[in-house]
């Protein structure tokens, strides 16, 4: 499905994309249908926003421009190769180990058996932060987590100037931790952690949410409960390109610069690829979602963020009972799905 890179100008269609269409006069392309972000993700006439020039090292603006998240090309290439050459070095089953257990051992020492505990703000960002962060060799794994979670907080723009400026104080505090190194890996090593954050957090947040209200999710096994979250709930609900070449999208002609939104709550829940869409069922066979992305720019770590997210549900699953028909809101965040809070009680 992936097609060659069109030169400037020629402008040919996007293979398989016929129902992109904008979402106003001048406005944004939307792929919503499964076939058409798949679409999408494959063509290299799309790319993302490149970060501005970034500032002095150890800022939120310097990780910005350091990482293959906002680069393009080979450029993207080269950055991506050193986030693989340091995943290569985590196993994911050593992390959900060290997950479950340092989540067990927060949940042993939060209260007795009886009282309330807030998942969100206790274990979903700063115990796999904390596990990764170790795994990483920082010497301070839980000022890591913090760091790690200010850090989240800017690192796709558009936050106020109290939350920049904690975003800076804890990017200069990771590349400390995460350190010594040149700057380029020492970025990668950082970018593992901040890009995992708040995508984690909601995962763990969303299955739980679930399995607190479903009567027969005891038996659910936890990977396969991930798995259909990530499908029916997505904590990343939308991927965002920009079109590098003139392009013709869904019969109208896309320039240089106009964005692509692949919305992935509406392709995750397309009944042409998936049989009763609305309905959680962790038996579904395949096909994937495309939460993790596909094609050019996938996560590079799927395995990993699975293995962190289910170490803390598992945790939660064998140490807490659930509060059915708790009510759950949600952080303000368009692209992301992330519970505010959800209490379990302690064994």
């Amino acid at each position: 499905m992936t097609s060659a890179r069109q030169p400037a100008g020629q402008g040919g269609p996007v293979r398989q994309a016929a129902g992109l269409a904008r979402s106003g006069p001048g406005g944004e392309w939307v792929a919503c249908r499964y076939a058409d972000v798949q679409a999408v993700l494959c063509d290299d006439r799309f790319g993302v926003d490149p970060a501005a020039p970034g500032g002095p090292a150890g800022t939120i603006s310097w990780l910005r421009a350091s990482v293959s998240r906002f680069a393009n090309g080979g450029e993207h290439r080269r950055r991506r190769a050193l986030v693989l050459g340091e995943l290569a070095r985590l196993d994911p089953s050593a992390l959900a180990v060290g997950v479950r257990q340092r989540a067990g051992a927060v949940l042993g020492a939060v209260g007795q058996p009886g009282d309330r505990a807030d998942v969100m703000a206790l274990l979903a960002r700063r115990v796999p932060m904390a596990t990764m962060a170790a795994a990483l060799g920082a010497p301070d794994p839980g000022g890591a987590a913090a760091a790690a979670i200010d850090a989240a907080a800017a690192y796709f723009g558009g936050a106020g100037e109290r939350a920049r400026q904690a975003a800076d104080a804890g990017t200069a505090a990771l590349a400390w931790l995460l350190g010594p190194g040149k700057e380029d890996l020492v970025a990668a090593r950082i970018s593992l952690l901040v890009q995992a954050c708040d995508a984690v957090a909601g995962l763990i947040g969303e299955s739980l949410a679930i399995l607190q209200d479903a009567p027969d999710g005891a038996g659910w096994p936890t990977e396969a409960v991930l798995t259909e979250v990530l499908r029916y709930r997505p904590a990343v609900r939308l991927s965002r390109r920009v079109a590098l070449d003139p392009v013709r999208l869904g019969g109208g002609r896309g320039q240089p610069a106009d964005v692509i939104i692949c919305d992935l709550d509406a392709a995750n829940s397309d009944p042409a690829v998936f049989e009763g869409p609305g309905r959680f069922d962790p038996a579904r066979p395949g096909p994937a979602s495309l939460t993790f992305g596909y094609g050019l720019r996938p996560c590079p770590a799927p395995a990993h963020a699975l293995a962190l997210a289910g170490g803390v549900v598992d945790a939660v699953r064998t140490g807490c009972e659930f509060l059915p028909g708790q009510r759950i809101s949600y952080e303000p965040q368009a692209a992301l799905r992330i519970p505010r809070r959800l209490e379990v009680i302690l064994r």
